[in-house]
């Protein structure tokens, strides 16, 4: 097998270690999953490469194996939007000793943005608060965003209004979580009461990020929302 992998000829290899871990497990067991692993992943193909990591993971006696397997997987389930088992891959690299920092690096993002894909919020709040504290740059801006998307679910508008002017004083670079913000910071000022400020923030969010469509779509909500509580209120009054 080795020759062959040198060689690259990488087809010839697949074949060649596909024989030998299908074989009972022996000497060349762990190192052939690691190099048919190394290939399908390189190949982009999650696909393959999970039952393949799957089973170096619970078979490895290297402790390096095991944790490129777990890496791996959180990854591809990941990529594969399988947001359950992304993060039961994630929470055991968070808990190897032995994973390198920029992988539990990783891992936290994975735990903070599975949780949102699956609706979690405790668990979203908590995995980007513990990366507020580490982060830079984009996931900086995204970890601000979320405080800020905490703080107006919690009716804390002032607070999350400060992180966002935060965002957009200290990484106006990123503009997609800028765009984000200040849908959050027209729900603050909505929530304080100030339906002019919100609704003005709201158009010019929908104006000028025509490239974010998911953010345009969710002020076009928000600024219907308003419209029609307005109107409710408007028609009290004229009664």
């Amino acid at each position: 097998g080795q020759l062959t992998y040198a060689e690259g000829s990488e087809t010839k290899s697949v074949a060649n270690y596909q024989f030998v871990i299908d074989q009972p497990r022996n000497e060349f067991t762990e190192q052939a999953l690691n190099r048919l692993a190394q290939i399908y992943l390189k190949a982009k193909d999650c696909d393959k490469a999970i039952p393949v990591l799957t089973r170096l993971e619970n078979e490895a006696d290297y402790p390096q194996n095991k944790t490129f397997a777990q890496a791996n997987l959180m990854k591809c389930y990941y990529d594969k939007k399988d947001y359950d088992h992304s993060v039961v891959a994630a929470e055991k690299v968070l808990e190897n000793p032995k994973s390198d920092a920029g992988v539990k690096a990783d891992a936290q993002i994975i735990v903070a943005r599975a949780a949102i894909q699956t609706g979690n919020e405790d668990k979203a709040k908590t995995a980007y608060a513990k990366l507020l504290t580490t982060s830079k740059g984009e996931l900086a801006a995204e970890a601000l965003y979320y405080d800020a998307y905490f703080k107006n679910k919690e009716g804390k508008f002032e607070p999350s209004n400060v992180v966002v002017q935060k965002i957009a004083k200290d990484y106006s670079g990123y503009k997609y979580f800028g765009a984000k913000s200040l849908v959050v910071m027209a729900k603050n000022y909505y929530g304080l009461k100030d339906s002019y400020q919100s609704t003005s923030i709201l158009s010019s969010v929908i104006e000028n990020f025509t490239e974010y469509k998911d953010v345009v779509a969710e002020a076009q909500t928000e600024l219907d929302r308003i419209k029609t509580e307005e109107a409710k209120t408007n028609s009290s009054i004229i009664k």
